[in-house]
């Protein structure tokens, strides 16, 4: 038996029971700037953690008591959750998002949102049927962002972190399974956490098919992540942890389609790099390209190229293939405790079939 298995069979066996009580319920030089200037990327703005009571904590609740408080505090969650949560349908697609700004973003799986620049409709619980667009998406995680752009007001989710969030942690989803039927409202399926990575969240929250893009919200009903695929299981499913859509925040309302490639003939940096803490880091600089010619260094760190903002070496891919072989570019960066920019005029990527020194 393999050890996902074991972990899964370990909060399955109590929790049936449990649930089903629950639920009928270019080489120019550097320039140095003011450190108070160092700009941020917009991402989405996560709701203040509210500490737990210990009985909503546990995995397994040690008395009738405890359950009563996991079954009352989904129970006062379930209108405003519902209220969030809308059916999408792309041409004979459907699946579900969740609202989460004034504005009309809607966060969804891609292979439910499709392409940047497709229409999409959303569809609210007491049956209006708006007008909207799919925005960015990343086919990696399947990470989806939808716009609505009919005019309206409409209730926003909470967003949460993955700070708090550990094994075992009861968690509630929501969706419309079979696609929305005015006859039935956003079903809620209630389970727990089994393992939280840094780009995909494991429960065994129930999931059928129409729930992917749904959302996944913790027991204070912030939304911690996106219904994405059903597991070998019905109890094994996965889902895009919210980080995924905060750190990418920036390149998604832009309506970026990701991952994109480096082709040949292309522009060129010359940098290989890992992601940190609020930038791109320099792991490795290539000889004879343009950021070795502007001085970047093995450990700086790659804050914004012109005005894009840069997060991962996914940022620094899509911006160097905004532009063309021979333009220049300003690149902003973190060294110790400075932050430099450079200008960097960008190489063409060679055309040969060997691989070419670096990543962007």
């Amino acid at each position: 038996m393999s050890r996902r298995q074991c972990i899964a069979d370990r909060f399955k066996r109590p929790l049936t029971g449990l649930a089903v009580a629950v639920l009928l319920l270019g080489g120019v030089p550097r320039s140095v700037l003011a450190a108070d200037r160092a700009e941020t990327p917009p991402t989405l703005a996560v709701s203040a953690y509210e500490p737990l009571p210990d009985a909503l904590r546990k995995p397994v609740p040690e008395s009738v008591e405890e359950l009563r408080a996991i079954e009352e505090r989904v129970r006062s969650l379930i209108g405003d959750l519902r209220a969030v949560t809308v059916g999408l349908s792309r041409g004979p697609a459907q699946g579900t998002g969740v609202i989460v700004s004034n504005d009309g973003y809607v966060l969804t799986a891609a292979h439910v949102s499709g392409p940047p620049g497709r229409p999409v409709t959303i569809i609210r619980n007491n049956g209006d049927r708006l007008q909207g667009v799919s925005l960015g998406r990343d086919t990696t995680t399947d990470a989806g962002l939808v716009k609505i752009t009919s005019s309206g007001t409409w209730p926003v989710a909470k967003i949460g972190d993955m700070d708090h969030l550990k094994q075992g942690d009861w968690v509630i989803g929501t969706g419309h399974p079979g696609g929305f039927d005015s006859d039935r409202l956003p079903v809620i399926r209630l389970g727990r956490v089994i393992a939280s990575m840094s780009r995909l969240l494991h429960t065994d929250v129930t999931l059928v098919g129409g729930d992917s893009g749904g959302p996944l919200f913790d027991l204070t009903g912030r939304v911690i992540g996106i219904h994405s695929r059903i597991g070998p299981g019905a109890e094994l499913n996965f889902h895009v942890p919210i980080s995924v859509y905060s750190d990418n925040w920036y390149w998604m309302i832009h309506s970026e389609d990701r991952p994109i490639k480096p082709e040949p003939g292309g522009p060129m940096l010359g940098v290989d790099g890992d992601r940190v803490r609020g930038g791109c880091r320099v792991t490795r600089v290539s000889s004879n390209t343009p950021a070795e010619a502007a001085g970047l260094a093995k450990g700086d760190v790659i804050v914004r190229l012109d005005d894009r903002y840069i997060r991962s070496l996914d940022d620094l891919v899509a911006a160097v293939n905004h532009h063309s072989p021979g333009q220049t570019v300003l690149i902003t960066y973190r060294r110790g405790g400075e932050t430099l920019t450079a200008k960097v005029t960008l190489a063409e990527r060679p055309r040969r079939t060997e691989r070419p020194p670096s990543s962007d």
